[in-house]
């Protein structure tokens, strides 16, 4: 079951700029929007997502023509249009509407045995959406090509910055059985290659701050992992780091759900492995993503960091860090 939470920060702020408006389906052209909500009956996915997936196609242009020959509202190739069209006019907007809700629905039944969430559920069938569905089932996953990945999160940001009244972010899914106040290794198999402290420049890397004083530990299987949540946590993070975050690669930062509300970090994960979305509460154990050598990296590894509850959990940062030995020690994780 999709849980949908508030789109709110700590403060109860909206989240990345999004206004709630009283206003039901905002940013849905009028004419669009009965069929739009059709087609979220036969999909099962909710009208934000649909109508924000038709703006990335086309940006409700139903006479839109891509170079490559997709045609419409909803930009079906030929050969998928004469499979979902229904011998309708692939540029009558509300057939190319009720043909990509009939397509998505297919596309969601296609992934369902790799999809490990709700949420991978949806994202794996708009990346089959963009890249074709062979693509992902040949990726098990988001397949790595940077228009695919782009795609997947631009629709998901716009669904909830153009397309929810209450600026409910479409990540919001509750995986797993929260409250057991159970902790676990969030690299099963893995051995410590690295403690928390100084530890001096790394060849092979930019030597800079993170690196020579480390404020994590390191745990590598020798790569391809599964990284999972140490404790229950809340994702407020989850992505490809751009810019200044490069270096984390891609990374993950959640917040623990029960007291003391301590800061997770979870980085250098492989490129297109997220299972898990900011907004997403998960369960101890819930998989997270896949461990990699992203970003500022030597090898394959998982670089964990606990902060305390007044670090950030909007972004990496190396203040409040402590050391998660001590603490993995007491819950009885590592010895």
């Amino acid at each position: 079951v999709l849980v949908l939470t508030a789109g709110t920060d700590a403060n109860g702020q909206p989240l990345n700029g999004c206004s709630p408006t009283s206003q039901a389906r905002p940013g849905i052209p009028e004419q669009y929007r009965d069929a739009i909500n059709v087609a979220a009956k036969t999909s099962g996915l909710p009208a934000e997502l649909l109508a924000a997936q038709i703006k990335a196609e086309s940006n409700w242009d139903p006479t839109a023509t891509s170079p490559v020959g997709a045609r419409g509202l909803a930009q079906f190739m030929p050969a998928t249009w004469a499979q979902y069209g229904q011998g309708k006019d692939i540029l009558d907007g509300n057939a190319a509407i009720d043909a990509q809700g009939r397509y998505m629905k297919d596309l969601l039944d296609a992934v369902s045995s790799i999809a490990t969430s709700d949420k991978e559920r949806i994202d794996l069938a708009l990346a089959a959406y963009n890249a074709g569905i062979g693509n992902v089932q040949a990726a098990g996953g988001i397949p790595p090509f940077p228009e695919t990945i782009a795609y997947v999160k631009r629709i998901n940001a716009s669904a909830q910055l153009d397309y929810s009244a209450d600026c409910t972010p479409l990540g919001g899914s509750t995986i797993g059985e929260l409250g057991s106040g159970q902790w676990t290794h969030p690299l099963s198999g893995a051995q410590l290659t690295s403690t928390f402290g100084f530890r001096g420049c790394i060849g092979g890397l930019s030597c800079i701050g993170d690196i020579a004083n480390h404020r994590g530990v390191d745990f590598s299987t020798g790569g391809g992992g599964t990284v999972v949540a140490p404790a229950d946590m809340r994702i407020t993070v989850a992505e490809a780091g751009q810019g200044w975050k490069s270096g984390y690669g891609t990374y993950i930062i959640g917040r623990q759900t029960e007291e003391p509300g301590l800061i997770f970090e979870f980085h250098h994960c492989v490129d297109g492995s997220l299972k898990v979305a900011p907004g997403d509460t998960v369960a101890v154990g819930t998989p997270l993503c896949v461990e990699g050598n992203t970003g500022n990296s030597a090898g394959a590894h998982l670089h964990f960091q606990i902060g305390d509850p007044k670090a950030s959990d909007t972004e990496p940062t190396r203040l409040n860090a402590i050391d998660p030995l001590p603490i993995l020690r007491q819950k009885g994780i590592i010895q």
